[in-house]
């Protein structure tokens, strides 16, 4: 593979127990094919650090998943307290890389979990599409952070996967850089740093994609797309016409934000 350089609020319901068993199933091959996640996760704890963040007291990471946030963050930074949140409770044998003894785990709806107190740090890694809504989230968070804290998260614009959604019709209603933005500082964060970049990977195949794509738990929709032999091959077809010189591409549409509690 060769690496190259949100839209109002989320109009459906994302099916959080469908997500998690989908993620769930996808844990065995994540690592090795997420590398946009995994260069996401190294850029948001690059950021962090140069915002002056290397010492934390109380860690919240929401969306662990496999780990590839926390231990890039585990590698460059250090907490007293980590709190690790996902759907599903099969991360809790996952294995990990963390200096911290102290790290407990938080398994359920971060919309709807109750969220521990005095927070100085929630990081979020390639998690924020699948949270609706979303405004509702970011007030909690205010209200369950110390002042001074700060959110470091990532998540994808509204060209994530634009293929996948232009040949078949279906995928997530990601957020526009504006509506992140009214969200977050509607509810009294300050902005640091909202970044969004391209990121276009290409594969020797339209199968090659959608393996990848498995892989990794995202199938570019909230719900399962049902293939049929004659859908599959028409899709195929009209992929395979995208292809370039590098390959048949698949857009990513990383962004990075970093914001504090005054």
């Amino acid at each position: 593979m060769i690496v190259e350089k949100c839209h109002s609020m989320m109009m459906q319901t994302v099916q959080t127990s469908h997500i998690a068993k989908r993620f769930a199933r996808a844990y065995a091959g994540y690592r090795q094919q997420a590398v946009v996640q995994a260069m996401m996760a190294e850029r948001l704890v690059d950021e962090l650090v140069n915002m002056g963040g290397h010492h934390f007291d109380q860690v919240l990471e929401i969306g662990c998943g496999s780990g590839l946030l926390s231990d890039c963050f585990a590698k460059r930074c250090t907490a007293k307290r980590l709190i690790l949140n996902d759907l599903y409770d099969d991360i809790m044998h996952n294995p990990k890389h963390l200096d911290t003894a102290d790290y407990h785990y938080l398994i359920g709806d971060i919309s709807t979990v109750k969220l521990p107190d005095g927070l100085d740090l929630v990081l979020s890694g390639a998690s924020l599409q699948w949270i609706y809504p979303l405004d509702q989230l970011m007030a909690r968070l205010y209200q369950a952070c110390r002042s001074g804290a700060v959110l470091a998260f990532s998540s994808f614009g509204v060209d994530n996967l634009c293929e996948i959604r232009q040949l078949t019709g279906r995928g997530l209603e990601y957020y526009t850089v504006q509506a992140l933005r009214e969200c977050i500082t509607a509810h009294g964060w300050q902005i640091y740093q909202l970044h969004a970049w391209h990121e276009v990977l290409y594969f020797d195949s339209p199968m090659a994609s959608l393996r990848h794509l498995k892989a990794t738990g995202v199938t570019g929709s909230d719900r399962e797309y049902r293939w049929t032999r004659t859908r599959l091959d028409e899709f195929c077809q009209a992929y395979q016409s995208l292809a370039t010189d590098h390959g048949v591409p698949l857009t990513y549409h990383p962004l990075i934000i970093l914001a504090k509690k005054p």
